[in-house]
Order: structure tokens, then C-alpha cells, then sequence
């Protein structure tokens, strides 16, 4: 080692840019639909660094174990009772779906039990090993998923089938796996239809009594009839991507279920397994179509889809030709936005009603509207929930789930004043949702989320109006406004197996209704004097009640007869009439306080809207009779009986999933030759623990060389470690130097949100440099010098973001991402070295006022450094961003480029940078055309223009890299426009091809409208996003 040099006279070394093997590999969990986890997993394996992986639970949370034949059931506290039961799901499920679908896999699955989420979820993957993973809490009313008996035997049936079908691997995929472990699952890249249609086809297998699943759902049934009727009927290579209308995520569970249940009702059960174990064996998986061909009587999945397609019209018919043999509603429409809307609810002197929307092109939030339409704008932005009841026609009651304590999304009750958005914390961490404001306004009725996915139903008493106070300093208003007052909380009802959902106080406070979920089937309850009595009793789901403000009647949705329509339950009497008779369904109704109208959620092919009929029961009829409520006893009920021992656990060992699943070849070059070795890398389920190994031999240096990485989950601030060694090439000279780093150490501190996000991440480095053999070193640079050296090095990296983009938009519209990196070494800290770099990068995104998606996007970025290892620049600029594929292929969110197109790579060199970039994007076609079930899609065509400007220059006392220091006449200019055309690779991989033109002007402040030696018009193509 050399002692530390002067700042002026820099120990030679390699450039920051060291050309060395990729870094070591790991595995990154993606929370998604299990089509979309395998190929993403598969991925991850090959490509994306440790580091790179997720916290995927809350460190708090302390884990155990159940093990049966085969499922390992990991839970944390609070979820014991909870895990018994799943895990008897568990092998229920394997018993009964394991001969249908024909395939048993070889390894116990892993199944994880969560409740750090009011979202009811879970996913599937088999890789690296057969993998589960499960919310606790239940599907609200409005869901999709809302038609089930039991529910943990729906959820965990629906992914047991995703490892049933995507584990099942033969041929040549079993041969490769056999060699370098399970990497390659054909059946986990196909279009999601296939996946979770089979699993939709399949997850009421369980239940004791038939006609519950999305199959069965009336939901379903609305989405795909409107479909049917109101068209265009989506063609299969549509379904088989992403799509940008309604009903966009849904659409491979309603119509793959659909579809899936049409071939068994043709071909049976056996064609599909048939189907499966044939396309497991694909070496070229992306043509499923061929098996499907094989498996079913010679019909490809074209033809198929065709009649698929022809018998839902000819059941939409049948179904509306049925409505129309009564008077059919006509309801005035409010909104036209579509998307999602829910809750309806009137102000008090009826002059609006407030509703939480999330459309497909704008922010979520709660609207307002007035009684003829008008809109009245977004009065506050929320990201999840949204449930809603106002107090006053100032104030509201808003359910709004956030990130909670870094690592849970709980719902919360806010307080929120609806002319100026501000709001006021109600609870803090009680998972409550939909709130229901007493009349009188002193307290709110509302549903809680307990431990073990119990439901709770309680009352909060209210501080007094104003509830948002107005008149705050900013800090009172920081310290009040996050602080929950004082208050009154009582359990009203709460019991085991139930679940409860939408309370609404009658007029006088004394009676609430509220949706009840219980022995298979949901009913509407009436609490009153601490009892619970059904106001319903049979199979038809009834939802959404709301009372009549004299309280005469309780109005709800229910799906009897097949299509939601909305009835009315007369309290005296305990009559039920059919208040509308609507082609497609009506949902959640709220009556005006003069009691004249009923606003209610409508549906149309575009999704959901608010609408209006009048209030008169002379037009009412007789209601559609509803299915009688079945006997039965739920398949947990039935195992409970008959095993009521529970099973035994044990404390969780991360040991059993952390090892190695994988393998794959290696090679390459370093500086002294070719490399070539193996890499693997593993994880345990719970994500406590990732690492990733890469070794090889160099055969210039005749020394073996390595990388390694592990990022501990286990802790906040998260844990990475790193350590790597490999031989590169000195400038200058013919050199080769060895470069170690014993060990790399970094924290990170991430603080995500819904609609924002911010990290931080504190690093140390330190690498030794070591020169190998002789070195001819250019004479007259001594700052080019080849020495051995020590860098020690500290880095401080933050990013923080709060950009937005939406379903249909072309690029983020709204927001800003800021990153700040500032890297450090010096003598003080034990380096031979000192370097100081620093820069920083602002987008800034901005939709275009009277536009739909038409944006302007700003980035400003720059750079400085003291110091330089071997002489090499520290910034450069010139040309396009170069592909980064591991960014593209797992989506993953990075420091944006730095880009000064129109001119070569690496054009300008200087110890700082400044740069802008300023592009115009707007759309231009919508193809959305594929062909039949291949992997390639176009979505969309839209263009860009843009300059940018920039320059890279010497700062005082550094070295001469560019020959001039910052002035604004040395600004580089280049204009020119983009072609981008919106792909969809593989089903679910959505990059943009971008083919470019663009010119540099040179210094045009200084009137130079030319660079010499710079083409006058510069042709590229890449992929991804500029910025």
C-alpha cells in the first residue's frame, strides 16, 4: 500500500465505471397473480441482485410453524386459530383437487398466514419452491369475491390450484430442472386466463354446498353479460394481456372462469388436466394454443373462444328477454367516468352526494356531485377504502387505508372537511372501515378488522363540530390532526365465524342494519338493545342496507333471481318489495333526505356509476323470490368436529427454505481474459433471509474470483451485505490489477406509502486495489498513474417519489421523483484515496390542462466530484440511456438516466454535469391487437418531442477532463422526437419500443447551431422509459 496521496496527484487506478461480472444474483418476490409470479420469480433467480428483494413482513412479527403432510403453515401471533384452520383447508384441498387435476407435488408446499393488510388477497408461485401466501381478513360486500361459504376454503383452493397446475412440469422442462433445479415452469408462461381460470373454475371444489365462486357470482355474471350486450365481446388475444378498459385486472378471472367452465362442460375435467401435463412439457411454451388442440378434439383456443363467446350472448339475451318481462328501470345517471364507484352517500340538506371513485384516468378520491349531475370535483384524494358517511354537509367520516408503522396497511377513520380536504385522525392502527355516522352526529358506527380475520361491529362516539378545526398553527395542526381524541368505544356485536359488513343506523339511533355473514350464506341483521336478529334468512347475497329517513323502510341490494337489484324491507310488516328491475345491477342505495330519490350504484360496460330513480313505492313490484337457505355445515365447520385437536406448531426455522434451489452456468470476461464458474443463490419464505453466490475461474489472471450478497429482512433498518473479487485492466497500460472488496455494508431505511414513498440507505465499501505483473504507463500523465491503493468508502443514497400514473396513462402525469447520492472517501476514514461525488435528479411530471393523457415531463440532473480514481471522468454525457434488462424485465423503479441524445456516447467528460430534459408525450393509436395467443401485443402508439440541454465541465482545482469550467454558453442543445410503440411481451411484460430521431445543435447560446464531428441526425432504438 502507498500513503495517502495529495488530492492533486491522485494514486492511478481503474475508472468508477469498472468493467467487472454482474453482481451477485438473487431472488425478488412480486405480490401478483400466479401467472405473473412464475415468470417474474423465474427472473428474479437469473437476474436481479439480493439486494434488490423486498421486506416483505413486519420484523415484529414473531413466527411459527404447522406442518401436516403436505403444507408447512407459517403464521405469526394473533393468527393461531386462524392457521389450524387453514392448514386443514390445506390438505383438504390436496385430497380433492390433487386426482382432478392429476399431478401431487413432490415437496410440501409453503404456505404463509398474514394479517398486516385490510386487503383480502393471496398468491401463489412454485418457484424457487411451491409457495402460498394468504391474507387473513375477508372480501368486503361490493367485491368481486364476495360469493362464498367459506372463505378460507375458497382462497386456499384457488391457490392450491395455481401450485397444482403451474408445478406440473414434464418433458424437456423436467429434464433442464432436474440439472439446474426449478427454473423453468412452461405452464407459469401463459396468459393469466389459463391460471386463474382454472383456479376460478375450481375454488368452490371445497365448499359442502354447490353454487358459491366467482363462477357463480352474480357480480361475474352482470361483468360478463354487459360484455355480451354492449360489446365489443373481448377477442382472445385481448383477454390474454393486460387490458385498458373494464373490466381491467378482473377480466382473466371472470371470463378465463368462464371460459374454463365452458371446456369442462364440453370436454371434462379430464381434457383440462390432459391440457396441463402437455403444455408442462413445452420446451416452447408461448404457443398453448397447440396443446389446447391436442387436448380438446383438435379445436385450437381460436375457434374455442369464438363459441365460448357466442354462448355468453346467448345467455345475455336469455337473461335480459327475463327482465323485460317486467317493467324495467330507467335511472338517471349522475357520473360517466366508470371504473370503480362505491357508497353513495347525500349531504344532509341533500344539496350533493359524496362517493369514492378510482376511474381508470384520474386520482382516487371522494367526488362530489349534485342531484342533476353536476360535477362538483375530487374533495380529497384517497388510495385505498374510502367508505364514506358524511356528519354535516362540511364534514365526513372517511374509511382510508394507509401504510401503517412502516409496514402494515391497516384502515383508519378520518375526519375530513370536504371544502378544504384537510382531515383529522379518528383511530390510528384500529382497522376500521365503513363508517356510518349516527344521526345527530355524536357518534359513528363502523366495522372493525380483528386478529385472526374476526369482524367486530362498534360504535366511537364523535368530538364536536367542527371536527377539522380551522384555526391551527402548522405544528398544532401536525400534532392534533395525526392524534386520535379522546372517545367512547363499545363493541356492539362480535362473534365467532362472523363476519359484518355495512351498518347503517335507523333515524332514531336505536336499530342498525348491517350485512351478516354467517354460516355460509350473507343475510341482513338488525342490532337492537345489545340482540341480533336476521331481517333476511335465505341464499341470496343482501348487501348495502339503508334506512328511508322516516325509517319506515330498510332498502338493500340482493342478487336474488341472478341480477342485483335493489329491494325494500317495510319494518312494520316485515314485507320485501322489488324497488328496481335493472338490465345489469344496482348497488348500495342511499335515499334523499326529503325522501323523493334514490341514489344507487349502477353498472355499465365502462364499470360502475352513481344514478338516481324516484322514491315511489306505488311502482314497486313484487319481489324476485329468493333461494331458500340451505342446511349445511362448512367444510372448516366439518373438520373442526371431526378433528377438534388442534395441531401442533413449532418456532419457525428459516433454515428449510434458505438453501439453494438453483444453479446456472457462468461466464464471461474480466480484464485479463475469459471467466467462467457457476451462480446460485436462495431465500427462506418468510424473506428474513436472501443471498446469492457467484464464483469463477479467470483464466488471464489463473485466480478464482467470486461475488456475494445477502439483504437481511429480519430488521428495520433492513440489513445488506456484499463482498466481491475479480481481476480488470488498467488505462493507460497493459496492466491487470486484482480489485477486492472483503466486505460491503449497508441500512437501509424505507418509509413507503400508498401514494408516496421515501428511502434512505447508509453504505460502506472498502476495496483494495492491487496491480498484477508490469505496467507501461503513459509518460506524460502522472495523474494516469497505475498504483496499488485502499478506498474506503462511505455513501448516503435517498430517493423519494410521489409520481403518479393511472390505468390508461402513456407515462407518470402527476408528481415529482427526487434522488440525492452522495458517495465519500478520505484519508480520515482509512482510504489511500479521496473522492467526493455528489448528484442529484428531479422529474417532474405535469398532465397538460384540457388533455386526457397528454403530458409534459421535466427532469433537471447534475453532478460534481473532487478527486478521481485513475484518471477516468467521473460524469459523462452523450447519447441515448442504454437497455438495462434486469429493469425491464422485472419493472423495477431507478435513478433515471442520464441522456443528452442527439450526440455520441460519452461526447462530454468533466468532474460535474448539468442537464435538462423537457419532453412533450401524447398519445396517438390504440391498437390493442395481438394475434391468437402469441406473446407479443401492441397496446398503443404514442410520440414524444423533446430537447434537452446540457454540458459536463471542470471544476476549480480538479482535473482537466473537459478544458473549460460551467458557463451557460457551453450548454449543448439537441431537439428531436420519439415513436413509441407500448408492447406487451410474454403476457404481462409492458415496455416501450422507442425509435428516435434527434439532432444536436451544439452551443446555441453561444450561436453555434452545428457540433462538429456530431452527425447531423442521429437514429435509435431502445426500450423502456426515458424518464
Amino acid at each position: 500500500m502507498t500513503a495517502p496521496a495529495p488530492r492533486d496527484a491522485r494514486p492511478a487506478g481503474r475508472a468508477p465505471r469498472r468493467r467487472a461480472p454482474r453482481a451477485a444474483l438473487g431472488l425478488r418476490v412480486a405480490r401478483s397473480t400466479a401467472a405473473r409470479l412464475a415468470l417474474a420469480c423465474a427472473a428474479a433467480l437469473a437476474l436481479v441482485p439480493a439486494a434488490a428483494r423486498a421486506q416483505l413482513y413486519d420484523p415484529a412479527f414473531r413466527w411459527r410453524t404447522i406442518e401436516t403432510p403436505h403444507f408447512r403453515v407459517h403464521h405469526h401471533q394473533g393468527e393461531e386459530e386462524l392457521a389450524q384452520e387453514v392448514a386443514r383447508a390445506a390438505e383438504r384441498a390436496h385430497a380433492i383437487l390433487s386426482p382432478v387435476l392429476g399431478f401431487a407435488p413432490r415437496e410440501r408446499t409453503e404456505l404463509v398466514l398474514s394479517d398486516d393488510t385490510d386487503d383480502a388477497n393471496g398468491l401463489a408461485t412454485p418457484l424457487p419452491y411451491d409457495t402460498i401466501r394468504l391474507y387473513a381478513v375477508p372480501p368486503p360486500g361490493l367485491s368481486e369475491l364476495n360469493d362464498y361459504r367459506d372463505w378460507v376454503s375458497s382462497l386456499v383452493f384457488h391457490e392450491y390450484v395455481h401450485i397444482l397446475h403451474l408445478d406440473h412440469v414434464g418433458g424437456l422442462p423436467a429434464l433442464a430442472n432436474a440439472v439446474f433445479g426449478k427454473l423453468f415452469v412452461p405452464n407459469g408462461l401463459t396468459p393469466g386466463w389459463m391460471a386463474e381460470g382454472l383456479a376460478v373454475l375450481h375454488e368452490a371444489d371445497g365448499e359442502a354446498v354447490p353454487g358459491a365462486g366467482r363462477n357463480a357470482s352474480a357480480i361475474h355474471d352482470m361483468y360478463a353479460r354487459t360484455l355480451a350486450l354492449d360489446g365489443p365481446f373481448p377477442r382472445l388475444d385481448q383477454i390474454s394481456n393486460p387490458m385498458l378498459e373494464w373490466p381491467l385486472g378482473t377480466a382473466p378471472y371472470l371470463l378465463g372462469g368462464r371460459f374454463m367452465a365452458f371446456l369442462r362442460a364440453r370436454y371434462g375435467d379430464a381434457a383440462i388436466a390432459a391440457f396441463v401435463a402437455d403444455q408442462g412439457s413445452q420446451a416452447w411454451p408461448y404457443a398453448p394454443s397447440w396443446a389446447g388442440a391436442r387436448a380438446f378434439g383438435g379445436r385450437d383456443f381460436p375457434s374455442l373462444w369464438a363459441e365460448y363467446a357466442a354462448e355468453e350472448r346467448r345467455h345475455a339475451e336469455a337473461v335480459r328477454a327475463r327482465v323485460h318481462e317486467r317493467p324495467v328501470t330507467a335511472p338517471t345517471r349522475l357520473t360517466r367516468a366508470g371504473g370503480r364507484v362505491e357508497t353513495p352517500r347525500w349531504s344532509p340538506d341533500g344539496s350533493f352526494l359524496a362517493y369514492q371513485k378510482r376511474d381508470l384516468d384520474r386520482r382516487p378520491g371522494t367526488y362530489l356531485v349534485t342531484p342533476g349531475g353536476a360535477d362538483l370535483g375530487r374533495a380529497i384524494t384517497v388510495d385505498a377504502n374510502g367508505a364514506l358517511s358524511l356528519a354535516s354537509p362540511r364534514e365526513a367520516v372517511v374509511a382510508i387505508g394507509e401504510v401503517w408503522r412502516l409496514h402494515r396497511t391497516y384502515d383508519d377513520l378520518w375526519a375530513v372537511d370536504l371544502a378544504r380536504g384537510a382531515r383529522r385522525r379518528l383511530t390510528d392502527g384500529e382497522r376500521a372501515g365503513d363508517p356510518a355516522v349516527v344521526p345527530g352526529g355524536g357518534a359513528v358506527v363502523y366495522v372493525r378488522h380483528e386478529a385472526g380475520g374476526r369482524m367486530a361491529l362498534v360504535r366511537r362516539t364523535l368530538p364536536p363540530a367542527p371536527m377539522v378545526p380551522a384555526d391551527m398553527t402548522l405544528r398544532e395542526r401536525r400534532a392534533e390532526l395525526e392524534t386520535p381524541p379522546p372517545a367512547q368505544v363499545e363493541v356492539l356485536f362480535a362473534r365467532p365465524g362472523a363476519q359484518v359488513y355495512a351498518p347503517a343506523p335507523s333515524p332514531d339511533g336505536r336499530r342498525i342494519a348491517f350485512e351478516l355473514q354467517e354460516s355460509g350464506r350473507r343475510d341482513l341483521a338488525l342490532w337492537e338493545d345489545g340482540a341480533v336478529r336476521r331481517v333476511t334468512d335465505d341464499d341470496a347475497l343482501d348487501t348495502g342496507p339503508t334506512w328511508t329517513p322516516d325509517g319506515r323502510y330498510l332498502l338493500f341490494a340482493s342478487d336474488r333471481g341472478g341480477v342485483y337489484d335493489l329491494y325494500a324491507w317495510e319494518a312494520a310488516t316485515g314485507q320485501v318489495r322489488q324497488v328496481t328491475n335493472v338490465e345489469t345491477g344496482a348497488f348500495q342505495p342511499a335515499v334523499s333526505p326529503d325522501g323523493r330519490t334514490v341514489a344507487f350504484v349502477t353498472f355499465g360496460r365502462d364499470g360502475y356509476d352513481v344514478a338516481t330513480v324516484p322514491f315511489d313505492p306505488a311502482t314497486w313490484l313484487e319481489p324476485t323470490p329468493a333461494p331458500p337457505a340451505p342446511a349445511l355445515t362448512t367444510g372448516a365447520q366439518a373438520e373442526a368436529q371431526a378433528a377438534p385437536e388442534p395441531l401442533p406448531s413449532r418456532p419457525y426455522r428459516a433454515l428449510e427454505t434458505v438453501g439453494p434451489r438453483w444453479w446456472l452456468p457462468l461466464w464471461g470476461s474480466d480484464g485479463a481474459g475469459s471467466i467462467y464458474g457457476a451462480m446460485t443463490g436462495g431465500a427462506d419464505v418468510l424473506a428474513r433471509h436472501a443471498w446469492a453466490l457467484q464464483a469463477w475461474w479467470s483464466e488471464g489472471g489463473r485466480e478464482p474470483g467470486y461475488a456475494f450478497s445477502y439483504q437481511g429482512g429480519w430488521s428495520w433498518p433492513t440489513l445488506d451485505l456484499s463482498s466481491v473479487r475479480y481481476f480488470d485492466s488498467a488505462p493507460g497500460g497493459r496492466g491487470v490489477e486484482s480489485v477486492w472488496t472483503p466486505v460491503a455494508a449497508g441500512l437501509g431505511f424505507s418509509f413507503p406509502g400508498l401514494g408516496e414513498t421515501l428511502s434512505f440507505r447508509l453504505g460502506w465499501a472498502g476495496t483494495s486495489y492491487d496491480v498484477l505483473g508490469e505496467t507501461r504507463r503513459a509518460p506524460t500523465s502522472d495523474w494516469l498513474e497505475w498504483r496499488d491503493g485502499y478506498l474506503s468508502e462511505a455513501s448516503f443514497r435517498a430517493v423519494y417519489s410521489d409520481a403518479r400514473r393511472y390505468v390508461r396513462s402513456i407515462s407518470p402525469e402527476e408528481g415529482r421523483t427526487v434522488a440525492l447520492s452522495v458517495r465519500a472517501a478520505d484519508p480520515t476514514i482509512g482510504s489511500d484515496f479521496g473522492l467526493t461525488r455528489a448528484r442529484l435528479g428531479l422529474s417532474q411530471y405535469l398532465r397538460v390542462p384540457g388533455t386526457r393523457h397528454t403530458v409534459l415531463a421535466l427532469r433537471l440532473a447534475g453532478g460534481v466530484a473532487e478527486g478521481s480514481i485513475g484518471g477516468r471522468a467521473p460524469y459523462e454525457l452523450g447519447g441515448t440511456a442504454t437497455v438495462d434488462p434486469v429493469a425491464v424485465v422485472m419493472q423495477t423503479a431507478g435513478v433515471a438516466p442520464d441522456q443528452l441524445r442527439g450526440y455520441p456516447y460519452g461526447w462530454l467528460a468533466g468532474s460535474a454535469f448539468a442537464l435538462g430534459n423537457l419532453e412533450l408525450r401524447f398519445p396517438l393509436l390504440a391498437p390493442v391487437r395481438g394475434y391468437s395467443t402469441w406473446p407479443v401485443f401492441l397496446r398503443r402508439v404514442h410520440g414524444t418531442v423533446f430537447v434537452d440541454a446540457g454540458d459536463a465541465f471542470d471544476l476549480p482545482g480538479e482535473l482537466p477532463f473537459a478544458g473549460h469550467t460551467f458557463s451557460w454558453k457551453e450548454l449543448r442543445f439537441a431537439a428531436g422526437a420519439e415513436l413509441r410503440a407500448e408492447l406487451v411481451l410474454g403476457y404481462w411484460l409492458r415496455t416501450d419500443l422507442r425509435l428516435g430521431l434527434a439532432r444536436g445543435f451544439g452551443r446555441v447560446l453561444d450561436g453555434q447551431w452545428s457540433e462538429p464531428g456530431v452527425d447531423p441526425v442521429t437514429a435509435y432504438v431502445t426500450v423502456g422509459e426515458s424518464f
